[in-house]
C-alpha cells in the first residue's frame, strides 16, 4: 500500500514540474520575444509569441478535455483528444473531440473554439431564418440557441457558447434524447 501511495505522489509531483516547467518555457519565449522587439528583431519576436500563443493553447487544450460529460448509462466513452491547429492555418484555434458509444451505435462530440472562423457561424446560429432555409431546426442546449440538423438516420446538433466555442454532437437520429442528453452535461465553465 505503501508503494502505491509512494507512486501516487510521485506522480503528482510529476505533472506539476511539467505544468511548471510549460510556464517557465512560455515565459522564457514571452521574454525572448521582448527582448527580439525592443532590438528591432521583428521576425524572431513574432516567432517567440507565437511559441508561447501555441504553448498555452496546447496547456488550454489540455484543460478542455474536461469540460466532456462522463458517457451515459449503457454506454461507454473514449479518452477525450484535443488538437491545437497551428497559428498560420485557420488563425489558430483548439479542436477536441471524444467518441461515446454502446454495441450498437455511436455518438461524437467536437468543439472548435479560439478561432476566428467561428464568428460566421456565430452570426449564422443569431439568424432563425438562415437557419430554418437551412434545413435546420431550433432547439436550445444549456440555455443558448442550437441548431439541429436531419439527414437521413443522421442528426448533427450545433450551438456556440458564450464564450466564442463551437460544439458539433453527431450521431444517429435515433439516439436524439441520449445526444441532448450529452449536449446538456458538457462542462461550459471549462471552455
Amino acid at each position: 500500500m505503501k508503494i502505491l501511495q509512494k507512486t501516487a505522489v510521485s506522480c503528482l509531483l510529476l505533472s506539476c514540474l511539467n505544468l511548471s516547467a510549460s510556464a517557465n518555457e512560455i515565459d522564457e519565449a514571452i521574454t525572448a520575444a521582448t527582448k527580439h522587439y525592443k532590438a528591432g528583431e521583428l521576425s524572431q519576436a513574432i516567432s517567440q509569441l507565437d511559441y508561447a500563443s501555441t504553448l498555452i493553447r496546447q496547456e488550454k487544450g489540455e484543460q478542455v478535455k474536461l469540460a466532456f460529460p462522463a458517457a451515459p448509462s449503457g454506454w461507454q466513452a473514449q479518452d477525450a483528444n484535443a488538437e491545437v491547429a497551428a497559428a498560420a492555418m485557420f488563425g489558430g484555434g483548439i479542436s477536441a473531440s471524444r467518441n461515446y458509444y454502446n454495441d450498437s451505435d455511436s455518438i461524437d462530440i467536437e468543439l472548435m473554439m479560439d478561432s476566428p472562423m467561428l464568428q460566421a457561424f456565430a452570426m449564422m446560429l443569431s439568424n432563425p431564418s438562415m437557419i430554418a432555409m437551412s434545413g435546420g431546426k431550433l432547439t436550445k442546449i444549456q440555455g443558448l440557441q442550437a441548431v439541429q440538423r436531419a439527414d437521413g438516420n443522421s442528426l448533427e446538433i450545433q450551438f456556440v457558447t458564450q464564450g466564442g466555442a463551437m460544439i458539433t454532437v453527431r450521431g444517429n437520429n435515433a439516439n436524439q434524447s441520449t445526444m441532448l442528453a450529452l449536449a446538456n452535461s458538457i462542462d461550459l465553465k471549462k471552455l
